[in-house]
């Protein structure tokens, strides 16, 4: 199946446009046709049976693990479970060891990353507070953007430096993305906890990155927002007062929240013990509904998973121990559909949060709608048939670390087929080909 060209036979096609049953046709991995396919049209057919044909999801928010903890995945695993979940495209987060931090970590994480990877990919650059004058090195046309660590977390990156924050707003010649939680306030609240049990206090986690974290720091970022120079980009939000705030925030602002902070609470804790430790932490049904409510509104534009895999035998530590991090790709395209389904959210409000906004946002190039001249980054997703998630260490899973807390459910939808680049690379739950991802350019 490593042909480039294909006639893909009764679709239901999510374009930008809305619904359209016809065909469509891959010519050299770009689309040719949509709706109705030349006659004089070459490439292998497939019947799509009446599935629906959309865009390839695109995760701007994922920890794919090379270069130094891939014990936990490399760029390879995590991206064919990216694939099997019918994500086309991922955004890798700096906090590897070593963290990339200069350009010539991120030219040899690039390196490493081109031959392996079966999604698109593209590299944030992480922030330290003496490395501005790398981040003046960068290309805006191959960096998503600079990531800043405001709170302690995965690795050693962490700027807590005001001053130095207030700079990069002002000089940075890139965007820059936060993790916006308040460490001196975590820090605070640590202590209070220290002597606490997760056995008598299920939501620790939560009580030590308290919501009040999360939400000083945001509002902070917002004020000193009006000085930036770039675009900035707010990650994982996870709280009432975060929407409130947000509904003001300047038009260069963008937001997003994760899947897992859709479906779980602080009081799942309880069953799921360390398996939902996550930064930052998960917080209360009040904090969920607004979240829900912001991504209706628009004020959150953007799902990114967060996909952050740990292994299951490490997630079985004590509190203090067990790191944090929640795996989110294999699944993910059912995922998202069984919770909307369940709020009664079309499909392809999924496809504005995970193709068209971050499309615009990035303004990445030649990629995301399905439309003529684009590269044939495709999904075939089948909405009458069902995905299994396996259960933890069980054969079938994609990601490296083998479990999901999703296990033993059985999602809505299923990912029947997946082009990257107009290959064929997933076919009814086995991979294809080889790696067929592209270095995502932006405008």
């Amino acid at each position: 199946m490593e042909t480039l060209n294909w006639v893909i036979r009764n679709a239901r096609i999510l374009g930008v446009d809305g619904e359209l049953f016809g065909d469509a046709w891959i010519k050299a991995g770009r689309w040719a046709a949509i709706g109705k396919v030349p006659d004089q049209a070459i490439g292998f057919e497939y019947d799509a049976k009446g599935a629906f044909l959309l865009p390839g999801l695109i995760d701007t928010h994922g920890h794919f693990r090379d270069m130094g903890f891939s014990a936990k995945g490399t760029f390879y695993t995590e991206s064919r479970a990216a694939v099997a979940g019918g994500v086309t495209t991922v955004f890798d987060m700096p906090n590897t060891p070593p963290p990339t931090t200069t350009l010539e970590r991120w030219e040899a994480k690039m390196h490493l990353v081109a031959p392996q990877s079966w999604a698109n990919y593209a590299l944030y650059f992480g922030a330290t507070e003496d490395n501005l004058s790398e981040i003046h090195r960068l290309n805006s046309r191959r960096v998503p953007g600079v990531k800043v660590f405001l709170a302690a977390s995965t690795g050693e990156l962490l700027v807590t430096d005001e001053a130095y924050v207030r700079r990069l707003l002002r000089e940075s010649s890139i965007r820059l993305v936060f993790h916006s939680e308040k460490e001196a306030l975590i820090q605070a609240a640590q202590q209070q906890w220290a002597n606490a049990d997760w056995e008598q206090v299920p939501d620790l986690h939560t009580r030590c990155r308290p919501p009040e974290a999360c939400i000083e720091s945001t509002r902070w970022l917002l004020s000193e927002s009006v000085h930036a120079s770039v675009p900035i980009h707010l990650l994982h939000i996870t709280t009432e007062g975060e929407i409130h705030l947000l509904r003001k925030r300047p038009s260069h602002v963008s937001a997003e929240t994760c899947p897992v902070y859709l479906q779980w609470t602080a009081e799942d804790f309880r069953s799921y013990r360390h398996l939902l430790k996550c930064n930052p932490a998960l917080k209360y049904p009040a904090d969920r509904e607004a979240l829900w409510k912001g991504l209706l509104e628009g004020v959150l534009e953007v799902i990114g998973t967060d996909h952050a895999p740990h292994r299951w035998e490490e997630k079985q530590l004590s509190y203090n121990h067990a790191p944090s991090g929640v795996p989110a790709h294999g699944y993910l395209l059912p995922w998202l559909w069984t919770l909307g389904k369940a709020r009664g959210l079309p499909l392809n409000f999924w496809v504005e949060k995970m193709v068209y906004a971050p499309v615009r946002l990035w303004n990445i190039q030649e990629r995301g709608p399905i439309q003529e001249g684009n590269w044939a980054d495709a999904v075939l997703f089948s909405v009458e048939d069902k995905t299994k998630v396996p259960e933890p260490q069980a054969p079938g899973h994609y990601s490296r670390v083998a479990w999901h807390p999703l296990a033993g459910s059985a999602l809505e939808g299923k990912v029947q087929a997946v082009w990257v680049n107009g290959y064929l690379n997933f076919h009814e739950g086995r991979f294809y080909g080889s790696p067929s991802g592209q270095a995502v350019v932006f405008g």
